[in-house]
């Protein structure tokens, strides 16, 4: 009897993603914005999420001031898609010009990005990497998403509004707090969420968090996934069925994330 073909994972489809922090009310630590997706769509419904998407073809030939630290040019798109989705999502535009008030939905009902005419130009210095994740080979839609981090002063971030269509709800939480919510299964993360906020925790106040992400390395993290009747493994470098080395700022954490009654556990 012949073998049978070998599966070829889906194609990866390109995706930024932003934390958006601000200070505390009281205090020097940081809170971060969080968005819970809707339940219609397709990756990940209910979950809470930082703000995020798919690069749109704008994205590619806009033009923008600035540049990310040790962002590679050929991937600039990626932190105009963070920007971008920013505004869709957030209502928070980080760039200079003024968004037209019928921008937002504009962009939320069609496919287009942000073209010349509407007279932004996305600011990249306000944004700083953070990570690299890709959705394990197992799964049936794939993205390849950087991860990027900006930080707002409070005044700033009172504009932060969900966008009522793809995000139903949104909330702003010390790292700390999200992952205690999140322990008691109040909020639903995906473990790419998990797992920044374990690392954002980590962090004494929002001058730190910045200060690190300026010279921070970013290794491509893409988890192996093993399904089994007690739940759901994500396992990740460094980890002994994962190919890939740890990596010295996954170090401190666990190796791999259990999804297990109803919520997710270091393992």
């Amino acid at each position: 009897m012949s073998e049978a073909p070998a599966t070829t994972p889906t194609a990866l489809r390109q995706a930024a993603t932003i934390i958006v922090l601000r200070p505390e009310a009281h205090g020097t630590g940081a809170e971060v914005l969080l968005l819970q997706r809707s339940r219609k769509v397709g990756f990940f419904p209910r979950a809470w999420v930082f703000p995020g998407g798919r690069l749109d073809p704008e994205d590619h030939t806009l033009a923008s001031e600035g540049t990310v630290p040790g962002l590679d040019a050929a991937d600039r798109a990626f932190a105009v898609a963070a920007i971008r989705e920013c505004f869709e999502e957030s209502g928070i535009w980080l760039g200079h010009g003024r968004p037209s008030a019928e921008l937002r939905d504009r962009l939320l009902d069609t496919r287009a990005g942000i073209v010349p005419a509407d007279q932004l130009v996305p600011d990249l210095d306000r944004l700083r990497r953070w990570a690299w994740w890709v959705t394990p080979a197992a799964e049936r839609r794939r993205y390849d998403t950087r991860f990027f981090v900006t930080c707002l002063t409070r005044a700033q971030s009172a504009h932060a509004t969900h966008d009522t269509r793809e995000t139903v709800d949104s909330l702003w939480l010390s790292p700390q707090n999200a992952l205690d919510a999140a322990a008691r299964g109040d909020l639903f993360v995906a473990p790419p969420t998990w797992r920044t906020l374990q690392e954002l925790a980590a962090f004494a106040s929002i001058q730190q968090i910045w200060t690190h992400a300026q010279t921070r390395p970013i290794p491509r993290v893409m988890p192996v996934l093993e399904r089994a009747e007690s739940g759901v493994a994500i396992h990740l470098p460094g980890h002994s069925t994962h190919p890939d080395p740890v990596h010295p700022i996954h170090a401190p954490f666990s190796r791999a994330i259990v999804w297990r009654d109803g919520r997710w556990h270091d393992a």
